[in-house]
């Protein structure tokens, strides 16, 4: 049904079955080993490169080769400065062993992979990689996920769920439902989707109720706030600022102060005590927050411990069967504001939103149009908000998606069009 509506052609279909593949991570209740979708990706990645290298002539080199080198660079740049500063720190420390820096590699590894088959679906297909991508996302959950729940649950326990979407209690076809990566590139789709492309476009609404229900059947609480937050920002902010480097400069300055003042508040214990106070449920994570303290000082002379070194630390921790308050830990400690501030330190992790709000804003803006630039800017708040609680950050799916779209709009900048005016909706169709 999905194949026939939003009509992937023959030739997009080896790349869509590849998405689905990439895209499911679970599959009726049972997680599916992560090294499948590297190799998947991996592959891909590898065709394109192939097909740059073949492309001897640089005059052949289109549009889109220079538009995803641009892009490509834009987004692994802070990575490899994460990754040298990181080198730089551990020569100098005695607490660091080989797995540290095999972590390290991996982990950027991994986004280079998700990058690299982002960058060969629009370099195949164009804008219509974001849709080949959407349809592959939504295929995958419907399959993985929303038969299963049909399949396995009675009508009790699926009006259970569907009303713990509202509630956020958990039922037992909690675990079949909830694909986290999956539901917050979803996100990225319906902001895209609402604010981005033509409301001619076929299957345009289709698109953005299709992208909605995933999120909330995919019951993340913060993705609901942070797109609330990011549309909140785009009526209040971004249609009425006046420069994309002033609206830039404020989400930079606002976000400084949000993560600092989060880090702060975890460090203070004050964050406790705001959560006794007003009956808040962080879902077990002050206590890893607590646990968490010994690893950094709020100061601004504090160089952070290198990246991937505390999420290592603490992925060791959830394989031992380590726990904290009598119960095990997740896997990760569902924050990614404050791993980078014990990973980069005060000063890096500052540059670090530096360069996501103010810089490369500038950059896709300036070179791309300000349709893409503030797109881009909507997307990070919406990520930010996420990283609060959350480590997507390193999310392969997430990530794919929060590059590839920017990267598939394409070069507004002839046509001088931005989404507060709804020009990217009439003008680069």
């Amino acid at each position: 049904m999905i194949n026939r509506s939003l009509k992937i052609r023959k030739s997009q279909i080896p790349y869509f079955v590849s998405g689905i593949i990439i895209f499911t991570n679970r599959f009726n209740g049972t997680n599916i080993n992560y090294n499948i979708k590297y190799i998947v990706a991996g592959l891909w990645m590898l065709y394109y490169m192939a097909i740059v290298a073949s492309t001897k002539n640089r005059a052949k080199k289109n549009e889109k080769f220079e538009q995803v080198r641009e892009h490509y660079n834009l987004m692994i740049t802070p990575f490899i400065i994460f990754g040298i500063y990181s080198i730089l720190l551990w020569m100098f420390r005695d607490n660091v062993t080989l797995g540290n820096y095999t972590r390290l590699f991996s982990t950027i590894l991994y986004l280079v992979f998700a990058w690299g088959y982002a960058s060969c679906g629009f370099y195949l297909f164009g804008k219509k990689s974001i849709d080949i991508l959407f349809c592959a996302g939504v295929t995958s959950y419907t399959l993985g996920s929303i038969i299963p729940l049909i399949i396995n649950y009675g009508i009790r326990e699926i009006s259970l769920y569907l009303i713990s979407a509202v509630t956020g209690a958990n039922t037992s076809a909690s675990y079949i439902m909830e694909v986290h990566d999956l539901t917050f590139a979803m996100g990225l789709f319906f902001l895209y989707y609402v604010f981005v492309e033509c409301n001619r476009e076929k299957n345009h609404v289709k698109k953005i109720f299709l992208s909605f229900a995933l999120i909330v059947l995919g019951l993340k609480r913060i993705e609901i706030f942070a797109l609330a937050v990011a549309i909140a920002s785009y009526w209040v902010v971004l249609r009425k600022g006046k420069t994309m480097k002033g609206r830039s400069i404020f989400f930079f300055l606002l976000f400084s102060i949000i993560s600092i003042g989060y880090v702060y508040l975890i460090w203070s214990g004050v964050l406790d005590i705001l959560a006794t106070k007003f009956g808040i449920d962080f879902m077990g994570r002050l206590d890893y927050y607590s646990y968490a303290r010994k690893f950094y000082d709020f100061s601004p002379l504090f160089m952070g411990n290198g990246y991937t070194y505390f999420s290592r630390y603490w992925g060791n921790l959830y394989t031992s069967g380590f726990r904290i308050g009598g119960y095990g830990v997740a896997a990760s400690i569902h924050s990614d504001i404050l791993v980078m501030f014990i990973e980069i330190g005060f000063v890096g992790m500052l540059a670090w939103i530096f360069y996501c709000f103010k810089f490369k804003t500038g950059r896709l803006s300036r070179c791309n149009g300000i349709a893409v630039g503030e797109y881009y800017l909507l997307a990070t708040i919406y990520m930010f908000i996420l990283y609060l609680t959350d480590n997507t950050s390193t999310y392969f799916l997430t990530q794919m998606i929060y590059y590839l779209i920017p990267l598939a709009m394409g070069n507004m900048s002839k046509f001088n069009i931005d989404l507060k005016r709804n020009g990217a909706r009439t003008g680069h169709e």
